[in-house]
């Protein structure tokens, strides 16, 4: 009888012992689960903390882009540009005269991508001339993709019409402006110094060979109701590389 008394007690103590590890207090979590949701919690806290260190600076966005020489011109090698700016037309100078910048939305983007977009909204290919990649997709950092809308010399389909105004001003601004997207996202970071050098030697060359104006290099948010390519765009340095005043 004393054994199986005893017996008795270590299976309640054992009972004892299994319910305080499997239930820690009256509201049912268990104790696992809690060292689980307090090391989550405090990652969390550690990573927001970094966030906030780490956020980028706008105004130091200005410093990177490189100022290129106003009579640089692409080479393949340089921009990965194919016979440097596809077919040669006779009136080609009477055909572009603007130049619009924007930004894919995307950090991890590439051409690919922007197409399969594009489609899916209706256009028949991508809509821009030119595409330079970050390096987080098909493209490398800082490497021109040249679009058949260039290779063909056909109208972009990149200029969105703001709000309430006639979408045949924008269809025209599509007619003699040449589309460049930067892969990434404007409004939340800097694009690296290889897009930002190649979109400088790009626009120089475009300029230099159809004679479009400084004034006609454009932001899409100059044209639209939009932010492309963003806050983080280095603007007032792209403006002065326009100029020559950064040289």
């Amino acid at each position: 009888m004393g054994w199986a008394r005893k017996d008795r007690e270590l299976e309640r103590g054992h009972g004892r012992v299994t319910n305080q590890t499997q239930i820690a207090e009256p509201g049912g979590f268990n104790y696992r689960t809690q060292i689980v949701w307090i090391a989550f919690m405090a990652c969390m806290t550690i990573f927001g903390l970094f966030f906030i260190l780490t956020k980028p600076d706008p105004s130091r966005a200005l410093g990177d882009l490189p100022l290129a020489s106003t009579s640089a011109l692409l080479t393949p090698d340089q921009a990965g540009v194919r016979d440097g700016f596809g077919p040669q037309r006779a009136d080609l100078k009477t055909v572009w005269n603007k130049i619009v910048i924007h930004d894919s939305g995307f950090y991890f983007d590439d051409a690919e991508d922007i197409t399969r977009r594009h489609i899916a909204a209706g256009l028949q290919d991508i809509g821009y001339h030119f595409v330079i990649g970050n390096g987080n997709g098909n493209l490398s950092d800082g490497q021109i993709f040249v679009s058949n809308r260039w290779d063909l010399q056909l109208a972009g389909a990149h200029v969105a019409s703001r709000t309430g105004a006639d979408p045949r001003d924008a269809d025209q601004l599509n007619r003699v402006a040449i589309g460049i997207c930067l892969v990434g996202n404007g409004e939340q970071s800097t694009f690296t110094p290889s897009q930002t050098q190649a979109l400088a030697n790009l626009v120089t060359s475009l300029q230099s060979r159809l004679d479009v104006a400084d004034g006609a290099v454009l932001l899409h948010s100059d044209l639209s109701d939009v932010r492309s390519p963003g806050r983080f765009f280095p603007a007032a340095k792209f403006e002065a590389h326009l100029s020559g005043a950064g040289n």
